[in-house]
């Protein structure tokens, strides 16, 4: 018995729309707050969440890596960097165009904020060096000082990372 499928479809004729997301460049920042600061295995950093966060902190994109070791790869700011993007594709790209006026429109902002339920409670405060780093991205161009500032508590835990690996 032969069964044969047809499909018909027209051409689309109304006007197309070309969104465009923050840009990838300098988001290895954002990346590392993200995986420092929501990104470990009982968080974002596991398989269920719709923000899926890979990196030194929690779960790794290549099975051979662990946590800790090695550093977070370009590989997983890349993976990283989709799955910021892809929560909500428009609303991303109009806080962009709109030069990151009212970031909030963004649920990754309301809850990094606290400003809506979030298990992590309020990982970045309004105005703390997390929200500057993040928010700093999505206008276009990333605050490295309040992304580094972040970082210097960083420090403690590759301290951890460091002793965890060694013999």
């Amino acid at each position: 018995v032969a069964v044969a499928v047809t499909a018909c479809t027209t051409a689309y004729d109304g006007e197309s729309t070309t969104i465009a997301p923050p840009p990838a460049t300098d988001f290895v920042y954002v990346s590392e707050a993200l995986d420092y600061s929501c990104g470990s295995l009982d968080c974002h950093g596991t398989l269920g969440r719709n923000l899926r966060l890979y990196g030194t902190f929690g779960l790794r994109l290549d099975p051979s890596d662990v946590p800790c070791t090695p550093t977070t790869t370009d590989d997983e700011v890349a993976a990283n960097y989709r799955s910021a993007i892809g929560l909500e594709p428009e609303v991303i790209a109009s806080v962009f165009a709109s030069g990151g006026e009212h970031p909030e429109r963004l649920t990754l902002v309301r809850k990094a904020r606290g400003a809506e339920s979030h298990k992590g409670g309020s990982v970045f405060p309004e105005g703390s060096f997390g929200d500057l780093c993040l928010v700093s991205w999505l206008a276009g161009a990333v605050d490295q000082p309040s992304c580094n500032n972040l970082f210097s508590h960083l420090s403690n835990s590759l301290t951890v990372c460091t002793q965890a690996t060694q013999p």
